[in-house]
């Protein structure tokens, strides 16, 4: 308790009623936590029976597990039952939901033994549903539909209630599933990820005697990262604490990033209407940060308008500027990043900017014994970003980790359209003729692709087409069905061959991507909803961020750029022993930061319509969450945070030219180490930037209720950007423009 701060320990030290802890990042909120539920047993006498606390992640919980039992003097228990006496309940929503269910399975139907699905085990059983409904799966994705049914389970929606929400054929589609699913899943006593917490919240409803003993049993409740819960959860720990409303929530709304994921961050900004005479008590003392970065990220987050407010302050040194640079473009970026580590790694106290200033590529990392690589991260908007920092840590022989993502060049796309390459540029290289001769599908099957191997390598070693075509016939037991899928196949392939000539590399590359029908693979609407899924889009933007690498390669002819692609290629992708756990510099999303700590953090692709994402530019909710992105990202930072951002930038295939991000403005000019001059032109620029999107938005949500002056009343299906697809229950689904439709919500 010693160790304490006096808001921290009156956090401990409250014991009874309804406790809300702003907690701000760095403020060491997880030390309060395990102190809080060791105070309970050890000074209060509070069984530990009685106490509950929630997080997240399993991870997350595993170390809160280990603090508490160390707090205690007790050996860490390797079962995590829920009725173990000596020991405090643990875990994530769904593993406490899931000892419950296994514990009161007979009132729901279900033996206690009830098997859980993953996402493989649910598709599989959506799909024997759809075809027993005589549902075409390419019509109606079964990823879509399980999809839609997840966020009705999250939104506490059964199957049989689901129909009065359908306006639309495919929602009708979706009841008929989501109810034939339901049935599949209890015959075979199963259960899925969203049923864990759904089917408690049933079972507390329709059983008060049994809520009644879980209200008795969780007496003091702990619930972490409170503006991360879903309706779902938000229910269930309302149920619980309704009794005794011994309930303490740790949160903060500034780090609510997972909107997106169905996270309502105005669960903890409504905790105190939730529970009346709640006790609000702030943790505002970092313990990560310098001042100076604290200030920044205060300044920053100061623009939103929904967040409890708080000031992080700390007594930790002043600190470094934070410094901000100007890239000429993404690889001078990416350059000036490792040169920067290099530096630092080589013990320089300061970065310089001073023009000319070169670093020697023969310093050896491993030989600096002060500072570890791991110790620097730099984050990101998207994951396409990683591609260019991959190259220039190459360059440089800097061992990296991607965190949270696969490497660009691993990506299966990726992969595949290289493999095109391959086979372009030598037709004997069997690896990528099996990867690609059926992707995207044509009908050659691993049995088709063997028989007609021989002939390949006999007929291709010359780029002997005709005589492929004509051995191929030879074929016996090759029906006709295979053999025309084949030929077609070879066509394909001559075709490809003969483009060199007439094409750059980044031109042959989109040729095969269309050529091959990998394109239309990837982007042709699926299903009624005519949508293409998210995953897929991101995929093709990757394929296009490759036409940027192609670019390298401009003034060559396009056999020898080829060539040199494919070796570079084959380079970058053969470099695993570089990625140490213990000793490379992590790369990854801002998003997959949240939690994490570094020395050194580099933020990087600070211009509008990246970071701030170009989906968030019109819809005043969302920016404010691109706001909350930028500053979890700068308050992962110890000692020295570094921004960049490029004046242009190949992405996606394209040359963009975006204004640097608003964010960077938003930040005081005396913390930003930066050219005074440069930093007015940012000012301006900024300032026209907030004129053109501070436009009157309505601000809509799916489940929401709409007006539409010539369709009527609807609700709100989908958001993708400005789009709304919306459910009218007179006119089906459309797609409308947020900002020019007559429409508002009621």
């Amino acid at each position: 308790m010693n160790t304490l701060n006096p808001q921290q320990k009156k956090a401990v030290e409250t014991v009874n009623g309804p406790i809300l802890l702003i907690a701000g990042a760095g403020s060491g909120k997880t030390r309060v936590i395990t102190h809080r539920i060791s105070y309970l047993i050890q000074n209060k006498g509070i069984s530990p029976y009685n106490i509950l606390a929630i997080t997240f992640t399993n991870k997350a919980a595993d170390e809160m597990r280990e603090r508490v039992f160390k707090l205690l003097n007790l050996p860490i228990l390797k079962t995590k039952n829920l009725f173990q006496k000596n020991s405090p309940n643990l875990g994530t929503f769904h593993s406490i939901c899931a000892q419950i269910l296994r514990r009161e399975a007979k009132s729901l139907g279900y033996k206690s033994s009830f098997t859980i699905y993953d996402e493989s085990d649910q598709k599989t059983a959506v799909k024997k549903v759809m075809e027993k409904l005589n549902l075409d799966t390419k019509q109606y994705p079964p990823e879509a539909i399980l999809h839609m049914i997840s966020s009705a389970k999250n939104e506490l929606i059964s199957s049989k209630d689901y129909g009065r929400y359908a306006s639309s054929y495919f929602q009708e589609i979706v009841e008929k599933v989501y109810i034939a699913y339901q049935k599949l899943l209890f015959d075979q006593q199963a259960m899925d990820f969203d049923d864990l917490l759904f089917k408690t919240i049933i079972l507390f409803k329709k059983n008060p005697n049994i809520l009644a003993t879980y209200q008795e049993k969780f007496k003091y409740i702990l619930i972490d990262e409170y503006q991360d819960t879903n309706k779902a959860q938000y229910e269930f720990v309302k149920m619980l604490a309704k009794k005794y409303k011994n309930i303490c929530v740790v949160g903060d709304s500034d780090q609510s990033i997972y909107g997106w994921r169905g996270a309502n961050f105005r669960n903890l900004l409504n905790f105190e209407s939730d529970f009346p005479k709640t006790k609000v008590i702030k943790l505002e003392q970092n313990y990560r940060s310098t001042k100076i970065i604290l200030n920044a990220a205060n300044s920053l987050i100061a623009k939103n308008s929904l967040r409890k407010e708080k000031n992080l302050w700390t007594e930790n040194e002043k600190g470094e500027n934070i410094y901000y640079f100007s890239a000429h473009d993404g690889f001078d970026e990416a350059d000036y990043i490792v040169r920067t580590i290099k530096r630092i790694m080589n013990q320089e106290s300061r970065i310089k900017n001073e023009e000319g200033n070169q670093i020697s590529q023969s310093i050896n990392p491993s030989t600096t014994q002060s500072l570890k690589l791991n110790e620097f991260v730099i984050l990101y908007r998207t994951n396409a970003q990683s591609r260019v920092l991959e190259e220039a840590f190459l360059k440089y022989n800097l061992p990296y980790k991607i965190v949270g993502g696969v490497r660009f060049y691993d990506r299966k796309e990726i992969k595949d359209i290289v493999a095109y390459l391959r086979i372009i540029y030598n037709p004997m290289d069997l690896v990528a003729l099996e990867r690609i001769i059926n992707m995207p599908r044509r009908g050659i099957t691993i049995k088709t692709f063997q028989k007609i191997l021989p002939i390949w390598m006999k007929a291709l070693k010359g780029f002997q087409f005709l005589k492929f075509k004509k051995d191929i016939n030879k074929i016996k037991d090759l029906n006709t069905k295979a053999k025309s899928s084949v030929l077609r196949f070879i066509d394909l392939a001559e075709l490809f061959i003969k483009s060199i000539g007439k094409l750059n590399l980044a031109e042959l590359i989109e040729f095969v991507a269309k050529g091959s029908g990998y394109k239309d693979f990837l982007l042709t609407p699926k299903g009624i909803s005519k949508e293409v899924s998210i995953e897929n889009e991101a995929r093709w933007e990757n394929i296009l961020e490759l036409k940027s690498v192609a670019e390298d390669f401009a003034n060559m002819p396009t056999p020898d750029a080829l060539a040199a692609f494919l070796e570079e290629v084959s380079l970058l992708s053969s470099i695993d022993q570089y990625n140490s756990q213990s000793e490379a510099v992590s790369l990854m999303t801002a998003h997959n930061a949240k939690g994490l700590e570094f020395d050194f953090v580099f933020i990087i692709g600070l211009e509008e319509n990246l970071f701030p994402h170009s989906k968030s530019m019109l819809e005043p909710a969302e920016m404010e969450e691109e706001r909350r992105l930028f500053y979890v990202a700068m308050t992962r930072a110890r000692k020295r945070l570094f921004l960049t951002s490029a004046q242009s930038r190949l992405y996606f295939g394209q040359m963009q030219n975006n204004s640097p991000s608003r964010f960077i403005y938003e930040l005081p000019d005396d913390l930003v180490y930066q050219d005074k001059e440069k930093i007015g032109f940012i000012g301006r620029l900024m300032k026209k930037t907030d004129k053109k999107t501070k436009s009157a938005i309505i601000d809509l949500r799916p489940a929401d209720k709409v007006v539409h002056k010539v369709f009527g009343e609807g609700i709100v299906v989908k958001i993708n950007k400005n789009i709304a697809e919306i459910a009218f229950a007179d006119a089906g689904l459309k797609k409308i423009a947020i900002d020019m439709a007559p429409i508002r919500k009621v």
